[in-house]
């Protein structure tokens, strides 16, 4: 029963700085897991996908009120994402999952340096009200190609991507923050579907774990996302960069003297 709760506590301190900071809960919900419960790595691994479904789509449609959100890019990022999701996936039947830990640690510090290295508070502030909120569509090739490399390292990984996803659609297709990171959200549940059917097939997901950490992650989103526009003046986002790259280089130390 307290690894139940201790899961639940995870999943509303993983929904809370997600909410807060925009940062995808996927990748630092396998280290924690780890750390805190024990959790065995596969396992680690991909039950924390398919709570990305719920968190990602009720984001999806609040932005999707705002018309951030481009039809066109989603459409071709899930044509091109979808399969090599399922490949990437399947991967993980080979690849030591000691390996996927160590990537995991790098997810992880690269989340944290792209919070360092943002120049804005927070997504929410990036676009003023009446900036154009038109975002041409990008060349379809292009974004099928990074679609595709997305999508092997989203099935590889279990995460959603968008902490790919939005950097990609920023710096190589002219999107600005806050249209990178909505357009991202619908993207994430459609390469998340996938690669939740394709992890629990292959038995990587415990649905009791999902489950509970999805009690904890849903309410604390919506939590962090409210406490987002309250401390929207304090310059919360570098530090907490600081620290989750901090983290990363933990938990990659940490699993390498678990392997020696």
């Amino acid at each position: 029963m307290s690894q139940w709760v201790d899961a639940i506590v995870l999943g509303l301190a993983i929904g809370t700085f997600s909410g807060l900071f925009g940062v995808g809960g996927s990748s630092v919900s396998t280290p924690l897991l780890r750390i805190f419960l024990g959790t065995p790595r596969l396992i680690a691994l991909a039950s924390p996908l398919p709570v990305a479904l719920p968190t990602a789509v009720t984001g999806a449609v609040a932005y999707r009120r705002q018309g951030l959100i481009s039809l066109p890019v989603v459409v071709w990022t899930t044509i091109g994402g979808v399969p090599t999701v399922v490949a990437g996936s399947l991967l993980t039947r080979w690849v030591p999952a000691h390996w996927l830990m160590f990537s995991t640690a790098g997810a992880v510090f690269v989340a944290g340096f792209e919070l360092i290295r943002s120049r804005h508070q927070s997504v929410a502030e990036e676009a003023s009200p009446t900036e154009s909120l038109r975002w041409e569509r990008p060349p379809v090739v292009g974004l099928l190609a990074v679609a595709s490399a997305v999508g092997l390292l989203s099935g590889l990984l279990a995460n959603g991507g968008g902490f790919l996803l939005v950097p990609a659609f920023v710096l190589l297709f002219g999107a600005n923050l806050r249209q990178a990171a909505a357009t991202s959200l619908p993207c994430v549940a459609f390469l998340a579907l996938p690669g939740t059917v394709t992890h629990a097939l292959l038995g990587h997901v415990d649905g009791w774990l999902s489950l509970h950490l999805s009690l904890g992650v849903i309410p604390g989103t919506y939590l962090g996302a409210r406490l987002s526009l309250w401390a929207r003046h304090i310059h919360l986002r570098r530090p907490f960069g600081v620290f989750m790259s901090a983290f990363g280089v933990y938990f990659f130390v940490r699993e390498l003297l678990r392997q020696i």
